[in-house]
């Protein structure tokens, strides 16, 4: 906006510009050409009227040729001398014609006894010389004419310099211009600046941003009013939603521990025949009671009301591995780490969760005797945190659907998921403005990949290295 609006400045100020400046480029050459006209016509009437004086002298042509060829050579002008016949008797450069018919009217004018004087201006591009003649009055008639033809090359040149210099005061003009309207066109948009500023803050999930309604035009003020109670109500909305959610698992949670209890107590009583049944019914309330611990994790990652910290990946990634050690030795699968210390930026325990979410599913669909690699890696700006496995992969669908809620996709036997631990980890990593991608490992797999703001000083590394083991030991 601020470019279209700084363009759109800029374009009415160059026309504002060329409309000044183009009639004063075209006043200034018919004024240039007026002055070269008034005085051709003024030096041609003191021409013919020498030529006139000179009628009584004993040898008139003679000196009337010489002030002629003077004037010719001072002025680069070709003189010319007619008769009251219009029959030319002299000429300054010999061989010049009157060979135009502009340039004969204005003999049959001259010869006539009127003398005429070309005011108009045509723009003179080819730089036509330039004609005028008078006659020649002896006793009040006329007795022949005087014509001289002027070169008009340095009006021409004249007028180009002034157009350029016209030119360059509108560039000079331009430029100070734009260097006006940049700030101004800062300040003029600095309200809109701050409410979308506001409005990306609010996007990333910082809900106690407001918008500031104090100041700037009245269609910004209203705009930023709009957008505080549109603000206010989704924190309404999104806090009823959260605090639901974990109300009814909390109130469902003891309801269903004391099921539990209650079932595992007829262990005795149910014959054999149901002992299957009872085991079934004991699974599933275990399943139903971590369904509703995920519902919690996820309602509580979804308000994402804390800040970042600053962590050190690598040793919260041997710390989970090492957490899920046991679990991988009993599916027969081998966890990897690979890469060196790097720090990054997350919500407080956001990591954990997400590697747990992420290593629950390699381990779970590795094949016995597989492989699960945990690789750190960075470049300037992001942290890469990867996964590997070399269980069945995903098609590119499931991919696209696999941090959906509720959506489970083919299950190994024995696991049933509740198609919430992606949308977890999802939700962990998009509150700390991170991400989480899902990529095929090769030959086969998958590669879950969470991408963490990079914490670029090496000071950053340290103070997270010292904090961490008295973190461990709280």
């Amino acid at each position: 906006m601020r470019r279209r609006l700084l363009i759109t400045y800029l374009t009415l100020t160059a026309l504002l510009l060329l409309a000044t400046e183009i009639p004063l480029g075209i006043s200034l050459a018919m004024n240039t050409y007026h002055h070269l006209v008034i005085r051709q016509v003024s030096d041609t009437f003191v021409l013919a009227s020498a030529a006139a004086a000179d009628a009584d002298n004993p040898k008139p042509e003679q000196a009337w040729a010489n002030r002629a060829d003077a004037y010719s050579r001072d002025h680069d002008t070709v003189v010319l001398l007619f008769d009251a016949k219009g029959k030319q008797i002299r000429s300054t450069r010999p061989g010049t014609l009157v060979n135009e018919d502009e340039w004969e009217d204005v003999l049959e004018k001259a010869l006539a006894g009127r003398s005429t004087v070309p005011l108009d201006y045509s723009f003179n591009v080819r730089a036509r010389p330039l004609f005028v003649a008078e006659p020649i009055l002896q006793h009040g008639k006329p007795a022949g004419a005087v014509a001289t033809i002027a070169p008009t090359s340095s009006l021409r040149s004249e007028v180009t310099e002034d157009f350029l210099l016209l030119l360059g005061a509108g560039l000079i003009g331009l430029l100070a211009s734009a260097l006006v309207a940049i700030p101004l066109v800062r300040w003029s948009l600095g309200p809109a600046r701050k409410l979308h500023e506001t409005v990306r803050k609010i996007a990333q999930g910082q809900y106690s941003v407001r918008a500031p309604a104090h100041r700037g035009p009245v269609e910004l003020r209203d705009l930023a009013e709009a957008v505080n109670a549109m603000t206010d109500r989704l924190v309404s909305v999104l806090e009823a939603q959260r605090s639901f959610v974990a109300d009814a698992s909390h109130q469902m949670r003891n309801p269903l521990t004391a099921l539990r209890v209650r079932v595992e107590a007829l262990e005795t009583v149910v014959p054999q025949e149901g002992q299957k049944d009872l085991v079934v019914a004991i699974t599933e309330a275990d399943r139903l009671s971590r369904i509703l611990d995920e519902l919690l994790a996820l309602a509580n990652a979804s308000a994402a009301g804390s800040g970042t910290i600053t962590v050190e990946v690598r040793s919260v990634v041997e710390s989970r591995a090492q957490a899920w050690s046991d679990r991988a030795e009993e599916a027969d699968v081998t966890i990897a780490v690979q890469g060196r210390p790097v720090a990054a930026v997350c919500l407080p325990g956001a990591l954990d969760q997400v590697l747990d979410v992420l290593l629950d599913n390699a381990v779970s669909f590795s094949q016995p005797g597989g492989r699960v690699t945990i690789r750190t890696r960075s470049d300037d700006t992001w942290v890469y945190v990867e996964v590997e496995d070399e269980g069945p992969g995903m098609t590119g669908g499931d991919k696209d659907r696999a941090a959906d809620r509720f959506w489970r996709g083919r299950q190994p036997v024995g696991r049933s998921g509740s198609g919430l631990g992606l949308a977890i980890a999802k939700a962990l990593l998009t509150a700390g403005e991170a991400r989480l991608e899902l990529e095929d490992a090769a030959p086969h797999g998958l590669i879950a990949r969470a991408v963490l703001p990079r914490v670029v000083p090496a000071s950053a590394l340290r103070d997270a290295t010292e904090a961490e083991p008295s973190a461990s030991r709280s």
